[in-house]
């Protein structure tokens, strides 16, 4: 009881002297054992925070110590769900969480160009679309951003604004890939009017040209128009002529189902995103 109320004079301090409308909480349970009063205590000082500070979003942290329950989301407007923010990684994090957490409530941050978690570097078109997938934010120092980065997370970051209405109450639709190397998803609105996928390429591709793509949980006798937001990024590796590298694509959602959307050549480490509407 005393370290709650030590912790909620010292917060409370702050956010009632600065103009702060957003709070990381990391780290909810002590380790390595998990100790029930510590959790229940943590909740207890969250909840008279919320009480005091409304307009505060608190976003929680993280799973790589069980610290993320639906306990905690009584308390909290989202979670994080790993310290990595290697891009790589979060997909698979994020593909994973997807089972149990809407994109509402996964908090998904930009991180800076050299990963402190993995040291590998990765480009601003896959951290940034990896972010968008979910409550996207921002985890660097935007001073290391060269022109075309700059560019790139402006036009991701608007396009994100553009469709989050939609997307917070969309179904996240975990897509089978013929290829392991592929991780692909499709975030479909709550009436089933539109439709985003993303195919996140892993890594190398283990076959020569990439398999269509099924999607699901379309009307087979409707007829859908989808659009590669980003084919300009297509390489001159990839060669043939899918019809989405060129122009959009209608069919059926029953074709779209069962035969499947057919890519371009993707290289590791990037993702497609295709956009589609339910004419």
């Amino acid at each position: 009881d005393e370290v709650i109320a030590y912790l909620y004079d010292c917060i409370s301090a702050i956010l009632e002297t600065y103009d702060i409308g957003y709070l990381k909480w990391d780290h909810n349970r002590t380790l390595p054992l998990s100790d029930v009063t510590q959790t229940e205590g943590t909740y207890a000082l969250l909840a008279r925070l919320r009480a005091a500070f409304p307009h505060v979003e608190i976003e929680s942290c993280a799973s790589g110590g069980g610290r993320i329950d639906f306990g905690i989301l009584q308390h909290c407007q989202r979670v994080w769900l790993s310290d990595s923010n290697d891009a790589l990684e979060r997909s698979r994090i994020q593909h994973g969480a997807a089972l149990f957490l809407p994109a509402l409530v996964t908090g998904s941050h930009v991180g800076p160009r050299l990963c402190h978690t993995s040291g590998r570097v990765f480009d601003m078109r896959y951290r940034a679309w990896v972010a968008a997938q979910r409550h996207m934010g921002f985890e660097m120092d935007p001073r290391e951003l060269d022109a075309q980065e700059a560019q790139i997370l402006t036009e991701v970051t608007q396009w994100y604004k553009d469709n989050r209405d939609w997307l917070a109450t969309a179904d996240i639709l975990r897509l089978d890939t013929a290829d392991p190397s592929v991780l692909a998803e499709m975030q479909r609105a709550a009436d089933g009017s539109r439709f985003v996928v993303f195919c996140n390429q892993l890594d190398s591709a283990q076959h020569i040209l990439p398999r269509p793509l099924c999607l699901t949980e379309l009307d087979p006798k409707a007829q859908y128009r989808l659009h590669l937001r980003n084919r300009n990024e297509a390489t001159s590796l990839s060669r043939g002529a899918p019809l989405l590298k060129s122009q959009d694509l209608q069919a059926s959602g029953a074709w779209l189902m069962a035969h499947g959307v057919q890519l371009p050549y993707a290289m590791p480490g990037s993702i497609w995103v295709v956009e589609g509407r339910k004419l």
